[in-house]
């Protein structure tokens, strides 16, 4: 096997990249409790506790690991080939994950192909073999308990198990793009902006989760003496988990889109442009026809009294002096005032 930092280092560096994507997770989770709690189908709320709790069992396995190598059997060089149980446990949670995230991923291929098998069951079948890949990978590790030995007789079973969550992605990621581009008006309207943003959002999804485990494939490939496969392999179950529960939150914003902000009873799909601009032309005649309006409207008209001081005033006059001004007042009629 290979030196320390090759090894065991890369262990306690996946285990703590996991967390930070944990951590990811666990925000994803509790933004979706906030916004839907039980407002959301049932089966998404089981698949959001159910996402969220295996990725808590996945980062504690991993960082058992670290504690097994780095605590339990420190300075022992013979733990550089050893397989303890957890690193055997955590290829089965991710794979468990994979396989939540791409059936939920095949739903949505189901339903915007209009219910086609023929699109859905090639993707549930790769995934199925992942995950099966996996769990042949997780048994032979617990049974041959080292990675020299591990890579001379099953190896080519991990390399499958990430080969095919490779081709799942990659194939979702193009079906859900072909679907997509097909249900556009042709018009600038707010639909095709929103499937835009739909098909820019797959795409990145779609590629962060696939780079990653190729990633990892090419390092398990090239380098399979050494552990830096596996501390990728760590963080692929925790972006599966981020891009299914980031695709469960976005629905509400997603739809508030389709939806123009006045108060139609029916939803009415208008054009983008028609929607977000006016020209300053525009503008200015809306503003000339409010002034137009406002100078028919009654104005009040300020009358200011000057009074005499007390001092100033004979007896008699002060009460001559306020009638003379309420006859005024009620003989004229309201002058208009200027708009201001």
């Amino acid at each position: 096997m290979a030196h320390a930092s090759d090894t065991i280092g890369a262990i306690l560096v996946g285990a703590l990249v996991s967390a930070v994507l944990s951590g990811t997770v666990t925000t994803q989770a509790l933004i979706y409790f906030r916004i839907y709690g039980s407002e959301d189908y049932k089966r998404n709320t089981f698949m959001v506790a159910l996402l969220w709790g295996l990725d808590a069992l996945h980062s504690s396995m991993a960082f058992a690991s670290a504690w097994i190598y780095l605590i339990q059997h420190w300075g022992d060089t013979a733990i550089y080939d050893f397989i303890p149980w957890t690193i055997a446990l955590t290829v089965a949670l991710t794979a468990v994950v994979t396989l939540i995230s791409h059936c939920f991923f095949a739903h949505r291929v189901y339903i915007l192909s209009g219910f086609s098998w023929s699109l859905t069951a090639p993707i549930l079948v790769l995934a199925c073999g992942r995950l099966v890949a996996a769990f042949v990978s997780t048994s032979e590790m617990i049974t041959l308990r080292s990675y020299e030995a591990f890579v001379d007789r099953v190896g080519w079973v991990f390399t499958m198990g990430l080969s095919l969550s490779t081709a799942v992605d990659v194939l979702i990621t193009v079906t859900l793009i072909v679907l997509l581009q097909h249900s556009r008006t042709g018009f600038s309207t707010i639909t095709d902006h929103l499937i835009d943003v739909v098909t820019l959002y797959t795409v990145e999804t779609g590629l962060v989760t696939s780079i990653t485990t190729a990633v990892s494939l090419i390092c398990w490939l090239t380098m399979p003496r050494n552990l830096i496969f596996l501390a990728l392999h760590f963080s692929i179950s925790k972006l599966y988990a981020t891009s299914t529960l980031a695709t469960l939150n976005a629905r509400k914003s997603l739809r508030r889109r389709t939806h123009k902000s006045d108060d139609h009873v029916l939803p009415v799909i208008s054009s983008l442009h028609e929607a977000q601009s006016a020209t300053q032309g525009e503008r200015d005649d809306v503003l000339e026809s409010q002034m137009k309006s406002d100078d028919s409207a009654p104005r009040i008209r300020v009358t200011q009294i000057s009074l005499k001081e007390e001092d100033d005033v004979e007896p008699g006059e002060e009460s001559r002096h306020w009638e003379e001004e309420r006859r005024r007042r009620h003989s004229r009629e309201p002058d208009c005032l200027p708009p201001v």
